[in-house]
């Protein structure tokens, strides 16, 4: 860890008005809070000073100063990180979508609707890719799909009046009959 030099010796190749030029010039909120903490050094102030007055910590102060002095006036700015790489393709994604958009029985899975775990099992076996089921709920929010739990019955509805529906479209209907109806299933969002 290297100590942070006091007034001429923190940044050499800048003056004090030239740091201030910059800093009146600055429209980044948060370079402009850095080149005021490097104002304040190059006019021999410590870190707990600064600390005090721009009411950041000093160690957060200290990290900025010496980038700014290692690796000149530019580090002001953050540098934008990556984050952790996606674990399935944007190909993948659109594949998924359209997939998503057609029942499970098109991809030779006896079910009629997509659960979340079936959804999960399917991402698995088809890519090799391992989520957990959190983070399946949140790719399928990102796929614009939106998460719906069927009320199983109804506390006021006519029992008779079910069956006989049942009974009148049994064929079009018997393998939805037999799927648990009370799990969660994915829906495209409508627009609005």
């Amino acid at each position: 860890m290297t100590i942070v030099p006091k007034g001429k010796d923190f940044l050499p190749k800048y003056s004090k008005q030239d740091i201030v030029d910059l800093y009146r010039k600055e429209k980044n909120a948060k370079a402009k809070i850095r080149l005021l903490a490097a104002v304040f050094r190059k006019e021999n102030m410590a870190l707990k000073e600064i600390s005090e007055k721009i009411n950041y910590p000093f160690t957060t102060i200290g990290d900025w100063l010496r980038r700014m002095h290692l690796e000149g006036i530019s580090r002001r700015y953050s540098i934008k990180q990556p984050g952790k790489p996606k674990r399935l393709t944007n190909k993948q994604l659109y594949e998924l979508t359209s997939i998503l958009s057609q029942s499970p029985l098109k991809q030779g899975i006896p079910c009629v609707l997509w659960t979340t775990k079936l959804i999960h099992n399917f991402i698995q076996e088809r890519y090799g890719v391992s989520y957990k089921i959190r983070q399946i709920r949140n790719l399928l929010y990102q796929l614009r799909l939106s998460c719906q739990k069927p009320r199983p019955s109804h506390r006021k509805a006519n029992k008779k009046l079910q069956e006989d529906f049942k009974k009148t479209s049994k064929k079009g209907l018997s393998l939805m009959w037999k799927t648990d109806m009370r799990s969660y299933f994915w829906m495209r969002v409508s627009s609005k």
